[in-house]
Parts: C-alpha cells; sequence; structure tokens
C-alpha cells in the first residue's frame, strides 16, 4: 500500500507542477509554489523528485517521447502528402497532450533544461527540420528556411494557445481547429 501512495503522490506532483509550469513557466515556478499547492514540505517534494530539473524530466517526457515517435514515423516521408501528415501527426499529439507541449515549445528556460537532460538539440528545431527537410546549401535560402521553421513551430503553441482563450473549459482540441492548425503550419512553411 505504501508504494501505491508513494506512486499517487509523485502523480499528483507532477500534475501540480504540469500546471504551474504552464501557468507561471519553469522559471517562474519555484519547489515552493508545488509545495504549498500540494500541502506539504519541501522537503516531501525533494523525497519523490531530487531537482527541479528531474521533475521537469519527468512532467515532459511523455510528450516529448510522443513528438519523438511522431518525428521517427514521419521524417522521411517528405513530399506533400508526407509533410500533410507529419504536420496532422504533431497537431494530433498536441490537441491530447497540448500543455506540455505547449511549455515545451514556448518556454525558453525548458529549451535549454531539455537539451541538458537529453543530450540533444532542441526538439523545435527537430520539427523545423522535419518539416522542411534538408538545410539547403545556399545560405540565402538556409536562413529563409530557419525563418519558416521557426514560424510553422512557433505557430504550433500560438494557435493552441488561441484555442483556450476560446475554450478554456475544455481539454482537447476539436476537429475543425486541429484542422485550422494543420492549414496554417502549411502555408507558413509554403506546403499548402
Amino acid at each position: 500500500m505504501r508504494s501505491q501512495e508513494a506512486g499517487a503522490t509523485r502523480h499528483r506532483i507532477l500534475e501540480v507542477a504540469l500546471d504551474l509550469f504552464s501557468r507561471q513557466g519553469y522559471a517562474g515556478t519555484s519547489i515552493r509554489d508545488i509545495a504549498e499547492q500540494m500541502e506539504m514540505t519541501k522537503a516531501a517534494v525533494y523525497y519523490h523528485f531530487p531537482s527541479k530539473e528531474e521533475l521537469l524530466a519527468d512532467v515532459l517526457s511523455p510528450a516529448m517521447a510522443r513528438v519523438n515517435r511522431v518525428l521517427d514515423e514521419h521524417e522521411a516521408a517528405g513530399g506533400a502528402e508526407g509533410t500533410r501528415a507529419l504536420v496532422t501527426a504533431l497537431v494530433d499529439v498536441i490537441a491530447e497532450v497540448g500543455p506540455q507541449v505547449v511549455m515545451m515549445l514556448s518556454d525558453p528556460a525548458v529549451g535549454s533544461h531539455i537539451r541538458a537532460l537529453t543530450g540533444r538539440s532542441g526538439l523545435p528545431q527537430r520539427v523545423g527540420r522535419a518539416l522542411l527537410g534538408p538545410e539547403a546549401t545556399d545560405p540565402g535560402l538556409a536562413a529563409a528556411d530557419r525563418i519558416r521553421a521557426a514560424c510553422a513551430v512557433a505557430s504550433l503553441p500560438a494557435g493552441v494557445a488561441a484555442w483556450r482563450q476560446a475554450h478554456p473549459d475544455e481539454t482537447s482540441l476539436d476537429e475543425a481547429s486541429k484542422d485550422v492548425l494543420v492549414q496554417v503550419v502549411l502555408a507558413v512553411i509554403g506546403r499548402d
């Protein structure tokens, strides 16, 4: 029973941390904030998570794994249909785990921790490369592609944030909103 209670407490800490990180930002949330929300001591939170970075890693790992699986499945697809399938799959993931992905893609403090935790380049850069394919050899074209990729990646959390303003009590994007978001990303990368 003790391990079940510890697991339930750990799960609740993750939920509270996700809520606070998404509302206040990672840098703006302290372990004290999480402990107060949980009505426990900071030491109790540290018992389950030795550091704020480990807490962040556990909060984000399910969403990061889902996005990485989508990228692994669709990166090599190429062509208009492959790009549309990739964008649709990314939007589906965002629709299902929205707050995590929005936080992951839009909080600069989180981005640097993701690179430190995973040893990989930032997920937004990987998404951008997947959307546009190999970098152009011409420096001017490569710069334009990087701009398009950054804007396309930024449009995902921006679109979810705009949707959330209109639907504050809903937890997942409706099909019409997902379609709009897919069309926006495709238009930004010039593949509509």
